[in-house]
């Protein structure tokens, strides 16, 4: 709360969890943390990154397993290569909005996209996150079908267990209960089928009935739900099913693409080319949000209307931002000088390795992964063990200068793009300590 003039009230209380706090509770000051509980317990601040390895704000150096998180930082920390990309670009043209108006940035890294994407997907849509890349490609198969007179086809199925963004649209094709909690009701004619099970998914398609599906939309790899690769044929299969079925096929690549499975895109590494793609996450590295929604030949012609019309009447402000773009496409760059995709392939097949060694743990039910992707289930019994030995494990990880991400029952490891086997080495070893330490009770 501000006065009159703009400073603060005189009745107001000092603000706590600053800074200065390197343990703050989520609810201890302004800050509203996104998946964290505001009663839960304090949470870490860091304060710089370099190349793999971040810093918190007491000094420790913290190998990072994740990414940033979530997947998201491809190239690593404080590339300052990208930085300057950035400053270059907002010292030129900070920004102009694309209704109706071009930049070269954004022509420029449309191009470079639509080259690396499997099959004829040329067609790129710029948002601002995954979940808007996800919003977007489900309103382009309605539309698709609307502008080809098939007004009853607005259904989408998906897979349970699947993660697409947090959007209502997203929430409502996506497979993970605990996200959907508490915010319904959903949209409407979605449906979820058991991941990975082609007679399932043909079941349900015929049950529906073709006429009224707009799409079906899946991960390559299911990332978020826990690392769950498909069986070998079954994309390829998905793709025939939706063939016959005359339904659209969306792959959600915000986790899988560029690179992250040893492979451009999750499509590469199947053989699948979707009608609509969406990315994320690895386009910009996170250095700046970004995402995209990217249409076939077959879906974008639909949609090209001569008489001048907007055949699509769907946007955000910041669509293609220029700093956004020049980010973007100085992370391709990087892929490709440094050979990170290939780099990728080679180190993902190590990580695959050694973290099926923690099968042997007896706290361990199922190691699962692809490319540079792996989760590390936890045994769960009693019910809830599970939950509370990934938090335990994870935290004593960090003890020991190591990070991996706890999510829900499992230990989740997903690199930047950078990592060499001597990390990887680091973080499965690491993570091997600590769950014999965690089976004898041993304490930290």
């Amino acid at each position: 709360m501000t006065g009159p003039s703009g400073g603060a009230a005189a009745n107001d209380s000092p603000v706590t969890g600053s800074r200065s706090d390197p343990a703050a509770g989520p609810s201890s000051g302004p800050l509203w943390l996104p998946f964290t509980p505001a009663g839960g317990p304090p949470t870490r601040l860091l304060v710089e990154g370099r190349g793999a390895e971040v810093t918190d704000s007491e000094g420790r150096r913290l190998l990072d397993a994740t990414a940033g998180g979530v997947a998201c930082a491809i190239v690593g920390h404080g590339r300052a290569e990208i930085a300057e990309a950035v400053r270059r670009q907002l010292s030129t043209l900070e920004y102009y909005c694309l209704f109706g108006y071009r930049h070269e940035p954004a022509e420029r890294l449309a191009r470079a996209v639509a080259e690396r994407t499997p099959g004829d997907l040329n067609h790129v849509f710029f948002t601002n996150s995954g979940s808007e890349a996800v919003e977007t490609a489900l309103k382009m198969a309605r539309a698709y079908w609307r502008r080809r007179g098939l007004t009853a086809k607005t259904g989408f199925v998906s897979l349970r267990r699947a993660y697409h963004g947090m959007n209502f649209g997203g929430l409502s094709v996506g497979g993970l209960d605990e996200n959907r909690a508490g915010f319904g009701p959903l949209m409407a004619g979605c449906s979820q089928v058991p991941a990975h099970d082609i007679d399932a998914l043909a079941a349900e398609l015929d049950r529906r009935d073709p006429a009224t599906v707009a799409a079906v939309i899946m991960e390559p790899v299911q990332a978020a739900g826990g690392v769950h690769p498909p069986p070998e044929p079954y994309l390829r299969q998905v793709r025939e099913r939706c063939d016959a079925a005359d339904v659209l096929l969306i792959l959600d690549e915000v986790v899988c693409g560029w690179g992250r499975l040893g492979h451009w895109f999750g499509g590469h590494r199947y053989g699948v080319a979707a009608d609509i793609m969406t990315t994320a996450k690895g386009l910009t590295s996170a250095y700046v949000p970004m995402g995209a929604a990217v249409a076939s030949e077959r879906v974008h012609s639909e949609f090209v209307d001569p008489g001048g019309a907007i055949e699509l009447m769907h946007g955000y402000t910041y669509s293609g931002h220029p700093a956004a773009c020049a980010a973007g496409l100085e992370v391709i760059s990087i892929l490709e000088r440094e050979g990170l995709v290939a780099n990728a392939k080679a180190v993902g097949a190590h990580l695959q390795r050694r973290a099926g060694e923690l099968a042997a743990s007896p706290l361990v039910a199922e190691v699962r992964g692809e490319g540079m992707l792996a989760a590390v289930e936890l045994i769960d019994d009693p019910p809830g063990a599970a939950v509370r030995l990934a938090a335990e494990a994870a935290e004593r990880a960090y003890q020991q200068g190591v990070l991996v991400r706890a999510q829900a029952d499992h230990l989740g490891v997903y690199p930047p793009l950078i990592f060499d086997e001597a990390m990887v080495d680091r973080v499965i070893d690491t993570l091997a300590s600590v769950l014999a330490d965690l089976e004898s009770g041993a304490r930290p």
